[in-house]
C-alpha cells in the first residue's frame, strides 16, 4: 500500500492535513481529492511513501458527545475524564494550561503533538517546536465510515480525528486531548481506551486561534509508543 500525506500552511500557520493509505489503483483519484481538500494556502506538500506492513485494528474507539454551556464547564469536564483513563489531576491539569495558552516554547501552536509523562507532567517529546506526528493511518472503509458519523450527527473532521486517536492509543498513549487551531472551530476531544472517543463543546472560545494535541504516555515507552505512532501503519476496521 501506499501512504499519502498531505499538509498546508498559510503564512506559516497550519490550515489543513490529511492522511491516506491507499492501493497504487487508487492513487490519482486520492492526489486529485487532497489537492482540493485544503481552502485559502500558499504552501501544499504532499507525501507519498510505499509501505510494506500494514496492521490491522477490527474497530475504533466507541464514540459519545457532550455539549455545555461555557468553555469552563467544558474544560473542567475533558479533565475529570483524562483523571478517570488514569491521567493524575495535576497532569490533566498542566495539558489543558499547555493548549489554553500555546504548547510551543517560543509561543503558539505546535506542528505536532506533545508529549506528556502521566506521572510527573514532563515533557517528552525530542523537539518542543516540531512534536510528534502520528501518521499512516486510515480506515479499511472510509465511505461507510463517513456515511455512519454523518448520520449520527458528527462531523467531517470526526473522520479523521477518530482514526488518529484511535491509532495512538493502540500504539501505547494512555490518553490524548484535542482541541483544533482553527479559530472557528471549538469542539475537542478526549480519548482513551478506558473512555473511548469523547467530543466536548466547547472547549475555546470562538476566534481562539490556539489548539494542538497533549498524548498522556508512561516514561519508560516514549520510544517504542513514538516508533508506532510516526513508524507503523494502520487500517482500521467498522
Amino acid at each position: 500500500m501506499l501512504s499519502v500525506r498531505m499538509r498546508a500552511s498559510l503564512s506559516g500557520r497550519h490550515v489543513s492535513g490529511a492522511e491516506r493509505l491507499v492501493g497504487e489503483e487508487e492513487l490519482t483519484g486520492t492526489l486529485c481529492e487532497l489537492l482540493r481538500r485544503p481552502g485559502k494556502h500558499d504552501f501544499l506538500k504532499i507525501t507519498v511513501e510505499r509501505v510494506e506492513e500494514v496492521h490491522t485494528l477490527g474497530k475504533p474507539l466507541p464514540v459519545s458527545s457532550y455539549e455545555f454551556g461555557s468553555v469552563e464547564e467544558a474544560r473542567k469536564f475533558a479533565r475529570t475524564m483524562l483523571v478517570k483513563s488514569g491521567v493524575p489531576e495535576e497532569v490533566a491539569r498542566l495539558g489543558i494550561e499547555l493548549l489554553s495558552s500555546g504548547a510551543n516554547p517560543e509561543g503558539g501552536n505546535m506542528r505536532g503533538a506533545v508529549l506528556l509523562d502521566t506521572e510527573r507532567g514532563d515533557r517528552l517529546e525530542p523537539d518542543q517546536r516540531r512534536g510528534i506526528r502520528t501518521v499512516r493511518v486510515d480506515w479499511k472503509d472510509r465511505s461507510a465510515v463517513r456515511r455512519e458519523l454523518l448520520s449520527r450527527g458528527f462531523t467531517e473532521r470526526t473522520l479523521d480525528a477518530l482514526a488518529i486517536a484511535t491509532k495512538n492509543i493502540n500504539c501505547g498513549v494512555v490518553a490524548e486531548l484535542c482541541w483544533s487551531d482553527d479559530p472557528d472551530y471549538v469542539t475537542g476531544y478526549v480519548a482513551s481506551g478506558k473512555l473511548g472517543y469523547i467530543r466536548i463543546t466547547p472547549l475555546k472560545e470562538e476566534g481562539d486561534p490556539l489548539g494542538g494535541r497533549i498524548y498522556f504516555i508512561r516514561r519508560e515507552k516514549v520510544r517504542e509508543v513514538v516508533e508506532c505512532l510516526e513508524g507503523k501503519a494502520f487500517l482500521i476496521g467498522c
